[in-house]
C-alpha cells in the first residue's frame, strides 16, 4: 500500500502565517517518514520543503528590524513633542500680542473719548463766547444809536476822541480784517509757460542780458506796431523753466497779453502766455442745479442771469470748491473770470443763479396763498397775524421774527467775511479798488458825520394843513420800532420798506467824509428810507 504523502500547500504572504503552515507541513511529512521507515522519501516532497523553507527565510530577512522601528518611533515622538512645544510657544506669543493690541485699542478709545469731551467743552465755551460777543455787539450798537440820537442836541462838533469817550465803536474793534494790498510788480509781469524741454535748456544756458535781449527781439520781430516799441525791464527763468517778463507799466503788460499770438511763439517752441484768472466763491449752491460736465451750458446760463451786472464777462472755469461736493445737498462753487472788473462786480453785487423763485406765494399778514396787498384781514388789527416763515403770531416783516434775525445774522456774517477786491489796471498805473477791510474806517467816519450834523427835516412846500416829513437813517432802529414794525398811515397798513444804502454808496460817503475831514465844509447824511 502506497504511503499518502502530504500535498503541496499554498504559502501565504505574511511570514508569520507562512511559518505556521510550513511547521504543520514539516510535521505531517515527518509523521509519514516515521511510518514508512524502509521507503525512500519522494523528491517532490523534499523539493516542496526546501522551497517553502527558502521562501520563509527570504521573508524573515526582509522583515524590518524591531530596533529600527523603535528608533523611528522614538524620533517621531521627539519631533511631535518639539512641534507641540513650538505650537504652545506660538499660541502664547499670539495671546500676548492680542492682549497688547487690545490694551492699545482700549487706550486709544479712552484718548478719543477724552478728546471728544474736550472738543465738546471747547464748543460750549465757543458758543458762550459767541453769545457774549453778540451781546457786546448789541450793546455797542445801542450805544451808537444813543449817540446818534443825541447828536442834534449838541451844539458844537464832536471830535473823534469825544466820540470814543462817549462809547462809539472804535475802528480797530469793528473789523479786524487786514487789507490785502496787491504787488505792483505782479501787475507788470507776464509769465510765459514753456513745455518744450529743449527750449527750456537753451534758454537756461543764456545769461540774464542775453535772455532779455532774446525776449525783446521776439517782441520787435512780431511786426505788431502796438507792441513793437515795448521795452522789457527784466527777463528771468523760473525753476519750472517758465519765463517771468517784467515791463515798465501795466499797460505794456496788458498789450503783451492781448497780442501774445504775434510774439510768444518766437521765444521758443510750445511757448504760451499764462492767462491769469480771477476767481470768486459762491456759497449755498444746490448741487442738483449744476452739472459740471456741461461747462458751456452752465457758463451760458450764468452769463445770462448776471448780464445786467457783467454784460461783457468771460468765464474761464467753473468747479466745486471741494471734491465731495456732489454728495451734498448744497455746496460752494468757484467761478473764474478773465477780467478783474467782472470778478469785482460779482463780489460787490452778488451772483445770481436761478434767481426766479418757484415757491408758492404767501401773504405777509396771514401766511395764506395770496398777495399781501390783497389780504382781506390787513386792516383789521384784531385778527391774529401769522408769519409766513416761522409761523409765529406776527407779520413776516416783524423785527422780532426769529427767522428774520437768523437771516440778518447770516447776511452780516457773509458781509464780514466778504472777499477782497482784485486790483484793476487803468491808464498805465495800478488802481487798487477799496479793500473790504476799510469798512470799519467808513463806519467810524459815517458816525462822525452823523454826530456833527443835526437830523435834516424836509418840509413840504405847503405849510398849511400838512405835517412835516421825517427822514430815518437806514442804520438807526428805534427801540420802539423793534417791538412794533413801522407802518404807514391808517388808510394803508402795508409795511414801510427800508432801503439800505448800497456798498458803493457807503464807499462814496466814506471818501467824501475823508476829503472834508480837516476843513469847515458841512458833512452830509444820506437818507436811507423812502419818504412816507
Amino acid at each position: 500500500m502506497a504511503t499518502p504523502w502530504p500535498q503541496q500547500p499554498a504559502w501565504p504572504t505574511p511570514f508569520r502565517e507562512h511559518a505556521t503552515r510550513l511547521s504543520t507541513y514539516l510535521q505531517d511529512a515527518l509523521t509519514c517518514i516515521d511510518r514508512t521507515q524502509s521507503q525512500p522519501v519522494p523528491a517532490d516532497l523534499v523539493k516542496i520543503i526546501i522551497h517553502g523553507t527558502l521562501t520563509f527565510i527570504l521573508k524573515v530577512q526582509h522583515a524590518p528590524d524591531l530596533s529600527t522601528v523603535c528608533d523611528a518611533l522614538s524620533i517621531l515622538q521627539t519631533e511631535a513633542k518639539a512641534t507641540s512645544d513650538n505650537t504652545t510657544r506660538m499660541l502664547d506669543a499670539v495671546k500676548q500680542e492680542f492682549k497688547t493690541e487690545l490694551k492699545n485699542t482700549t487706550d486709544t478709545i479712552h484718548t478719543i473719548a477724552a478728546n471728544v469731551q474736550l472738543n465738546i467743552r471747547a464748543g460750549e465755551e465757543a458758543k458762550t463766547a459767541a453769545k457774549e460777543a453778540a451781546e457786546v455787539g448789541k450793546a455797542s450798537l445801542e450805544m451808537a444809536r444813543r449817540i446818534k440820537n443825541a447828536g442834534p442836541q449838541i451844539g458844537g462838533t464832536l471830535s473823534y476822541a469825544a466820540m470814543a469817550a462817549r462809547g462809539a465803536t472804535l475802528a480797530g474793534t469793528s473789523n479786524t480784517q487786514v487789507p490785502r494790498m496787491p504787488s505792483s510788480q505782479t501787475q507788470r509781469e507776464v509769465v510765459v509757460t514753456i513745455r518744450d524741454p529743449n527750449t527750456v535748456q537753451s534758454l537756461r544756458a543764456m545769461n540774464p542780458r542775453n535772455l532779455n535781449a532774446h525776449v525783446e527781439r521776439a517782441i520787435a520781430q512780431s511786426g505788431n506796431e502796438n507792441i513793437a516799441s515795448i521795452k522789457v525791464l527784466s527777463s528771468n527763468q523760473l525753476k519750472s523753466g517758465d519765463l517771468s517778463i517784467k515791463t515798465a507799466t501795466s499797460t505794456d503788460t496788458e498789450a503783451l497779453k492781448q497780442f501774445a499770438d504775434d510774439w510768444v511763439h518766437r521765444v521758443g517752441n510750445r511757448a504760451t502766455i499764462r492767462i491769469t484768472t480771477y476767481g470768486i466763491i459762491a456759497h449755498s449752491i444746490r448741487t442738483s442745479t449744476i452739472d459740471m460736465t456741461r461747462f458751456e451750458e452752465t457758463r451760458n446760463q450764468l452769463l445770462l442771469d448776471n448780464k445786467p451786472f457783467i454784460p461783457q464777462a468771460e468765464i474761464k472755469d467753473i468747479g466745486w470748491l471741494t471734491r465731495n461736493a456732489p454728495t451734498k445737498a448744497a455746496s460752494s462753487v468757484i467761478i473764474e473770470f478773465s477780467k478783474p472788473e467782472d470778478a469785482n462786480k460779482i463780489i460787490d453785487e452778488g451772483l445770481i443763479w436761478q434767481g426766479e423763485c418757484k415757491a408758492t406765494i404767501a401773504c405777509g399778514y396771514c401766511a395764506q396763498e395770496h398777495e399781501s396787498r390783497d389780504c382781506p384781514s390787513k386792516l383789521d388789527r384784531t385778527i391774529p397775524r401769522k408769519c409766513a416763515t416761522c409761523r409765529g403770531e406776527h407779520e413776516a416783516w416783524n423785527y422780532q421774527c426769529p427767522t428774520r434775525k437768523e437771516e440778518r445774522a447770516k447776511a452780516k456774517a457773509a458781509y464780514d467775511m466778504r472777499p477782497h477786491y482784485y486790483p484793476v489796471t487803468e491808464t498805465g498805473r495800478t488802481i487798487p479798488l477799496e479793500e473790504p477791510g476799510t469798512a470799519a474806517r467808513r463806519s467810524r467816519l459815517t458816525q462822525a458825520a452823523v454826530l456833527t450834523q443835526p437830523t435834516p427835516v424836509i418840509r413840504n412846500r405847503s405849510q398849511t394843513g400838512r405835517g412835516q416829513k421825517r427822514t430815518n437813517a437806514g442804520t438807526t432802529v428805534d427801540p420802539a420800532e423793534q417791538q412794533n414794525p413801522p407802518t404807514q398811515a391808517s388808510g394803508s397798513q402795508r409795511p414801510q420798506r427800508h432801503i439800505m444804502p448800497t456798498r458803493r454808496a457807503m464807499e462814496a460817503i466814506g471818501n467824501s467824509t475823508r476829503r472834508t475831514q480837516g476843513g469847515n465844509s458841512q458833512h452830509m447824511e444820506i437818507d436811507s428810507n423812502n419818504e412816507a
